[in-house]
């Protein structure tokens, strides 16, 4: 099994009703499975990246164990604004407060109480580092990657999403607000984080058991810039011994491939073969291949 990124230009699926293959082996050495698509992270205004990735955890820990939070008796639950006693009472801890219009939509309006920080008078002056949890959900990733420096459970995932190209989302940000590409790269931070501490390892027989991501054109809507990082991250995933399948149009992921599975040659019925197959190298060679010229260009802009 090739720990390897293999990426599918895809331009059509075989119809359901006919069976893609005879025989499939090899299901036993994969540890886990992995899916990253575009489906949305959280349907309610509560869930937020920090959340999602479950970095909220921990700093609501670290502002539990502040001198003041513990001379005060708050706990952990104290920073959470989906339960009751920390949050602000009038907005409930969205920060925003919902009105219902007879004739037009639902609208969201600041709340004036907490004046968007979610939390009661109390629970803001807790401060870590002159911030408290209100101002710290308001940071951007970027910018709470550096302040959390020294925390290393929250600064590495932080890390992470800044990788991705994330760093300019608010760590509070709705995810009703997010795009289906933003949505999907948070998703693919959640799953690195789950398989970070497993690495690809040996059995007695010496077969290989690993991690397996499939991986939903991660590349949309990002600027070039930000796709190469992205390449990164999934690199750093096969470099760790797991591997990566990438549904990718973009010639810039397929170029950076160990192995391409080429699919057409139409959409639909009249899709769903695999015209070529092999390193980017050959796959651009194809003479069949319609995204042989394509990749031959990117392969030469590398």
């Amino acid at each position: 099994m090739h720990q390897c990124i293999a990426v599918g230009a895809i331009s059509g699926r075989r119809p359901a009703s006919k069976q893609p293959y005879k025989k499939s082996t090899g299901f036993d050495k994969i540890k886990a499975c992995y899916e990253v698509d575009q489906s949305p992270i959280g349907k309610t205004s509560r869930s937020c990246p920090a959340t999602y990735v479950k970095v909220f955890d921990h700093i609501r820990a670290l502002f539990a164990q502040l001198p003041e939070a513990r001379m005060r008796g708050f706990d952990a639950s104290r920073f959470s604004f989906n339960t009751e006693g920390g949050r602000c009472p009038d907005c409930k801890g969205n920060g925003r407060i919902r009105l219902e219009m007879d004739f037009l939509p639902s609208t969201w309006v600041h709340c004036e109480e907490c004046n968007g920080q979610r939390y009661n008078p109390a629970t803001l002056e807790v401060n870590f580092r002159g911030k408290n949890i209100g101002q710290v959900l308001a940071m951007t990733i970027d910018e709470a990657s550096a302040f959390f420096e020294s925390q290393p459970r929250i600064s590495h995932p932080l890390k992470l999403m800044a990788d991705t190209g994330l760093g300019y989302l608010q760590l509070g940000q709705a995810s009703p607000t997010l795009s289906g590409g933003e949505a999907q790269r948070i998703k693919l931070v959640s799953e690195l984080i789950k398989g970070r501490g497993a690495k690809a390892q040996m059995t007695n027989r010496q077969f290989q058991i690993f991690n397996l991501y499939l991986i939903e054109e991660p590349t949309v809507g990002l600027h070039l810039e930000d796709v190469k990082r992205l390449i990164d991250i999934l690199h750093r995933l096969v470099d760790e011994g797991h591997t990566v399948v990438v549904i990718e149009h973009h010639m810039a992921v397929a170029a950076e491939a160990d192995w391409i599975l080429d699919i057409g040659p139409e959409a639909g019925e009249d899709g769903g073969k695999i015209v070529a197959q092999g390193t980017p190298e050959t796959v651009a060679k194809s003479k069949t291949s319609r995204t042989a010229p394509f990749l031959k260009t990117s392969l030469q802009t590398k």
